[in-house]
């Protein structure tokens, strides 16, 4: 019998599959698919990205239950998105175990040593992927409504005190009834009884009339109201 010789194992194969044993266990960020929305700003998510178990052996991630999503918000003020099922996210997994904070709002110690665990992730609702990408314009910002792009009221914001203008081509029925009033006051001499003719009061009107500088042709005013799905320019 031969004397066979046992070779140690390299050094660096050992380092690096320690590596990979501790980071296969410690989750960090991850994309996700709501599959349910509660009503206590959690949701249901399905981790889209599967893992390698046991050797060669492929996985899916259990499902994260209660899982807290984001909601821009600040002062008491926020936005309120329509966050629904089939919704991409962004999953951030916390240091440690949150569960103590989300509960009670209080500055507490964790519950256990647990830590980057499935449990304690946070969704960002907005990721989306190529196949699905939304539409931006890039040099204004904008909101669009459920309807999206193509079926929603695709218009600039209106804010107070923004000018506004009418003209007869965009509110005919007010501009008839406009000519009409004009027409009769600056019409033929309507007689007075007593006064003779013109009346005072035309008179008076059409005096009015010229100071302002005549009978406009537009109008400006003020804007006092928005729109329900709107361009912010």
């Amino acid at each position: 019998m031969s004397d066979q010789t046992i070779n140690p194992p390299d050094f660096d194969d050992v380092l690096k599959e320690s590596r990979n044993t501790l980071l296969s266990n410690i989750n960090c960020v991850q994309i996700g698919k709501i599959s349910k929305v509660n009503d206590n700003q959690t949701c249901e998510i399905e981790i889209q990205v599967k893992r390698r178990v046991k050797g060669k052996e492929i996985a899916s991630y259990p499902l994260l239950v209660d899982c807290p999503y984001f909601v821009l918000s600040g002062g008491g003020a926020y936005i309120d998105m329509p966050v629904a099922p089939d919704d991409y996210c962004i999953i951030l997994f916390n240091d440690r175990n949150f569960s103590e904070w989300w509960s009670t709002g209080n500055v507490k110690e964790p519950e256990d040593k647990r830590k980057h665990a499935l449990s304690d992730g946070i969704a960002i609702v907005g990721i989306n992927p190529e196949t699905s990408f939304l539409e931006r314009d890039g040099s204004i910002v904008t909101i669009f409504g459920t309807s999206g792009k193509d079926g929603g009221k695709d218009s600039f914001a209106a804010r107070t005190d923004d000018e506004v203008k009418s003209t007869s081509s965009e509110d005919s029925a007010f501009w008839a009834f406009f000519s009409a009033f004009f027409g009769v006051i600056t019409g033929p001499p309507i007689p007075e009884p007593g006064n003779g003719s013109p009346s005072a009061l035309q008179t008076a009107l059409n005096a009015a009339i010229s100071a302002a500088g005549g009978t406009p042709s537009d109008l400006t005013g003020k804007i006092t109201g928005g729109s329900e799905e709107i361009k912010i320019g």
